[in-house]
């Protein structure tokens, strides 16, 4: 069970660095296109409402599957600690993180949000990932210390 648990997080990960890609392009590609850079115009870009979009469908892949790998995590907290939840630092800063994506996905879905407020809202939210992965570890004692 541990292994469908960190494989189903990795997976979640690889969703999350997908958006974290489209969002810094888009964020770049759209800067550009208000300073009317003439150097983009002669290259080839990908439109913002493609990037918006694959950014919108990662962070839904990433959702889901860190929302099953947290299921996976509590169900085998139970097993091996007794509890579903243990408040360990790395449990809450993943609570945190899903937290800040629901957000992301919450505005783009009820409140139709798209483009550069909430491409950099699920940017942002990455930062929170990446600090969970190995912030968490360096500066808290956490009995995840064996991942990340």
């Amino acid at each position: 069970m541990i292994f469908s648990h960190v494989f189903i997080i990795f997976a979640s990960y690889a969703a999350f660095v997908l958006a974290l890609l489209t969002g810094v392009l888009f964020l770049a590609q759209e800067s550009r296109l208000k300073r009317k850079d003439p150097t983009l115009l002669a290259s080839h870009v990908v439109p913002l409402e493609v990037l918006d979009r694959i950014n919108l469908y990662a962070v839904v892949a990433g959702f889901t599957l860190f929302s099953a790998g947290m299921l996976t995590g509590s169900r085998l907290a139970r097993l091996e600690w007794g509890s579903y939840f243990n408040g360990d630092p790395k449990e809450l800063w993943s609570l945190v993180t899903w937290g800040a994506y629901a957000a992301v996905l919450a505005l783009r879905l009820t409140r139709g949000l798209r483009g550069r407020r909430v491409v950099f809202l699920s940017v942002m939210s990455f930062a929170l990932l990446a600090f969970t992965f190995f912030g968490v570890n360096y500066l808290t004692g956490t009995r995840h210390a064996f991942i990340g």
